[in-house]
């Protein structure tokens, strides 16, 4: 599976892009899906803040979605987090 994720924002606004391929289990893979889906509920103004840009690309369904820290779900906290333990 395809990724890239941007995320900008916060104190110094440094913008920082991963890209790459990654491997799932197909239920992460599943509840990644789902969960990319859902259209994220409006949060108030940040201030200093982090926006994250997600896209994911699996047999050539592509998915994007984008969050704040307000609304920035666990499922894709956990995502970025994988891909961020992987080294890129």
């Amino acid at each position: 599976m395809k990724y890239e994720i941007f995320i900008n924002g916060g104190f110094a606004n440094i913008p920082k892009q991963y890209n790459g391929e990654i491997s799932l289990e197909s239920s992460e893979k599943k509840e990644l899906f789902q969960t990319l889906k859902v259209k994220p509920e409006a949060s108030g103004e940040i201030h200093d803040g982090f926006i994250y840009h997600v896209k994911i690309i699996e047999e050539g369904q592509e998915i994007r979605s984008v969050y704040d820290e307000h609304n920035l779900p666990s499922v894709i906290r956990t995502f970025i987090d994988t891909v961020l333990s992987k080294g890129n």
